[in-house]
């Protein structure tokens, strides 16, 4: 997230850093870097020989793309090592046009099975980061040969990597688009069918506790992942530092045949910098409480003690853990806290008091007697890691100092670069010549650079005289060409784009109006007067009903991890994985889940095998207009989209069962017997769905509906309706009335 966060992570031992500038990242509200930093940051690294992955990963608007490509350029020319991206058509145009930069599938892709890897790798990415819902024996099973990166410390999303609607549908805030607004962290009240508040554990019933692998490091070192990633872009260079530090010396510790072990007070430290809480998450299979922090959202801080009294003469804490001048502390019960100025003991000031004290803090916050006190920033801690040790670069060196040579200083670093300097032909030194210890001394000077000196050769015949001065400035010299090598960047070769060769359908006549069902019944009610394609993601009613109705489509469920073969099948398709699997043997759809919001991105899917693809609920009228208008520039033809127009949007797909978590194990089964949501503190209401695996789906409580004439006066042909749970009348009226308006009536 800053400069300062990335010197500390390298200081710590990381031997890559992802970091994003101002545009096209997913942690819009980061510090982030500007091209100048950025440029900073990739020399400081390299000078280290950490790589720098720059975060290009947001889906891309269509008016947006000649400013990310320019970007991109830029990225290209200052040397990154890797650019980390999630929209498919900018991929395909960046691989094409920088053949030699490496791209990494970002998280966002919903990397979550060997058929989503194969896709990413085949669209041209050599690295992809895992879903973060994956478990560890998924992640054993992969099978695909691309390089793999996996979560192991840090914030959790709830929701399935890259599938979250929550934020940008209801608050405007796009996670596509690195604008979170964090709805899985906000307070939420369980609901029954009727509306009625059903007691539950906690309010952050989204809200899971970060992810900490620790000393299980050497399991995912089993599973095939080659690289682990912390999350640090958000939190302080002290937090990046201390996180960075552990996890390097459990790695060592594994590398050396020692079982990996943490010090209690480093993680202590660690809880102390920011935690909501540990767990090992889905990938060591934690659920429940050991998954979530339903009590609490942010910083958890550590214990500190009891409040005794709290009113006008201040709060009273009887202390368990030390307290200083300048450490935050809150109080649990309000989540109302302050930093301590002013500490009090026995009626004097104090700069520190210690457990077993008694102490009366000057400080305004919410709190009463009874309340506990946990510490949220420790001043000590954080004077102690601003002063942490550089990291150094072993070097070893030649020095040859003959009389009638020239004076030349050499040194070499383990990847193989040498830097030489010479000087003056040496002379002999008529009074009192150098020693071969004297020489050495001098030249072994480093302080003030990067480097080490591992070992120093001294060829000299001890005749000669060498002024200190010329050695100085010789090993100055030699120290500047070799940070000069080390900080070099390649000159890439540019490559010229060409888009995919498509065949693509043609637009209908008149407009096409398409139609999910969840039920029987409404699949019933409505299949006399739909023009288009029936969907449904119940396997068994397409199975019974697929040759009696031919116009019906199985809708393929995104979350699977081994997509069910199938051939001559009529498909949505949901997900990367299934554009690998499904469009080459089966008449397949794509569906809105897959994030296309640029031309480009619609061109790859296409070029897929896809008959049409639905239009993302994130893109308002102007930018659809603007991407169709560029596709049919491109290929001289409007594409065969699908809009919806009525829709409570799936916001949230989660392998966690917020109904039975909230209620207790005691009750699982009652959401198969009742109807459950979530009401948010502004009135917003949320309906769950629980699946057949025992997972959650969030929709939203009111229909989103988008104007029908207008999308066909843009050129759209093809129209959706989604039902969720309206029964037979409500479903025929909904759609009769979408056909009215197709129609031209009212």
């Amino acid at each position: 997230g800053s400069m300062n966060a990335l010197e500390q992570a390298i200081r710590a031992g990381a031997d890559a850093v992802y970091l994003g500038g101002h545009s096209f990242g997913a942690r819009a509200f980061a510090a982030n870097f500007s091209y100048e930093e950025l440029k900073t940051a990739v020399d400081t690294a390299h000078m280290y020989g950490v790589k720098v992955y720059v975060t290009v990963n947001t889906l891309v608007y269509q008016n947006e793309k000649e400013q990310l490509l320019r970007y991109v350029d830029q990225l290209c020319e200052l040397g990154a090592d890797a650019l980390i991206m999630q929209d498919v058509g900018m991929i395909d145009h960046v691989r094409q046009r920088w053949p030699e930069m490496d791209i990494h599938a970002s998280t966002q892709m919903h990397n979550h099975s060997d058929a989503a890897l194969e896709y990413v790798r085949s669209l041209g990415a050599v690295h992809a980061v895992l879903a973060r819902e994956m478990t560890l024996e998924q992640i054993k099973s992969l099978k695909s040969p691309i390089e793999k990166e996996a979560f192991i410390h840090g914030a959790l999303c709830i929701g399935s990597s890259g599938q979250c609607l929550m934020s940008a549908l209801t608050l405007g805030r796009s996670g596509n688009r690195g604008q979170c607004a964090q709805s899985c962290r906000m307070r939420y009240r369980l609901l029954d069918g009727k509306d009625r508040e059903v007691p539950a554990k906690g309010r952050y019933l989204l809200s899971p506790k970060d992810i900490a692998v620790l000393e299980d490091i050497g399991k995912l070192l089993d599973s095939g992942v080659s690289c682990f990633k912390i999350e640090g872009r958000m939190k302080s260079p002290e937090y990046v530092y201390q996180v960075t530090k552990i996890y390097a010396g459990l790695l060592r510790d594994v590398q050396e045949g020692r079982r990996p072990e943490t010090r209690p007070e480093d993680i202590e430290d660690l809880k102390k910098l920011f935690n909501r809480g540990f767990t090992k998450g889905h990938l060591l299979n934690d659920k429940g409480d050991a998954l979530m922090g339903i009590g609490r959202p942010n910083h958890a801080g550590v214990p500190l003690g009891k409040v005794l009294y709290a009113g006008r003469n201040g709060i009273r804490l009887s202390l368990t853990e030390p307290l200083r001048q300048g450490d935050g502390i809150k109080f649990e019960g309000s989540d109302d806290g302050f930093f301590c100025n002013r500490i009090l003991k026995d009626g004097l000031l104090v700069n520190s008091a210690h457990p077993g004290d008694v102490v009366t803090l000057e400080g305004k916050a919410e709190t009463r007697a009874g309340d506990t006190a946990v510490k949220t920033s420790d001043a000590e801690l954080i004077a102690r890691l601003s002063e942490t040790p550089e990291r150094k670069v072993m070097i070893n060196g030649r020095l040859l100092a003959r009389v009638g040579l020239s004076l030349a200083f050499s040194i070499g670093d383990a990847d193989g670069n040498k830097a030489e300097a010479t000087g003056d032909i040496v002379v002999e030194g008529r009074t009192r010549p150098a020693t071969a210890d004297e020489l050495r001394d001098s030249a072994a000077r480093l302080g003030g650079t990067p480097y080490e000196l591992g070992s120093l050769e001294v060829d000299t015949d001890g005749r000669a005289f060498v002024a200190k001065s010329a050695l100085n400035a010789l090993r100055r010299d030699a120290v500047q060409r070799l940070t000069d090598m080390r900080t070099r960047v390649g000159k890439l070769h540019k490559g010229v784009y060409e888009p995919p060769e498509l065949s693509l359908e043609a637009l209908p006549g008149t407009p096409s109006l398409h139609v999910l069902v969840r039920s029987a019944e409404q699949m019933e009610a409505i299949s006399g007067i739909v023009t288009g394609d029936i969907y449904t993601e119940d396997a068994s009613l397409y199975a019974s009903q697929k040759t009696d109705c031919p116009a019906l489509r199985l809708k393929t469920d995104r979350l699977v991890t081994v997509p069910t073969p199938m051939t001559g099948e009529r498909l949505l398709v949901t997900d990367h994985g299934g554009l690998h699997v499904y469009p080459a043997e089966n008449d397949a759809v794509l569906d809105y889940t897959a994030g296309a919001l640029n031309a480009d991105a619609l061109a790859v899917y296409f070029h897929s095998g896809v008959r049409r693809i639905a239009l993302s609920p994130e893109l308002d009228l102007k930018q659809t207009a603007d991407m169709l208008r560029a596709f049919s520039e491109e290929y001289g033809q409007l594409p065969p989209v699908e809009a919806l127009v009525y829709a409570r949007h799936e916001l949230m797909a989660l392998r966690h069962c917020v109904i039975r978590h909230a209620l207790g194990e005691s009750e699982c089964g009652r959401c198969r017997r009742e109807r459950f949501s979530l009401l948010d503190d502004t009135g917003r209401l949320f309906p769950i769905v629980t699946t057949e695996r025992c997972e959650n789906r969030l929709f939203e409580g009111k229909p989103a509906e988008k104007d029908i004439r207008a999308l066909a006066g843009i050129g759209v042909r093809h129209f959706r309706v989604e039902l969720l749970d309206e029964d037979a009348a409500q479903s025929r009226e909904i759609v009769m009335k979408c056909r009215r308006i197709l129609e031209g009536g009212v």
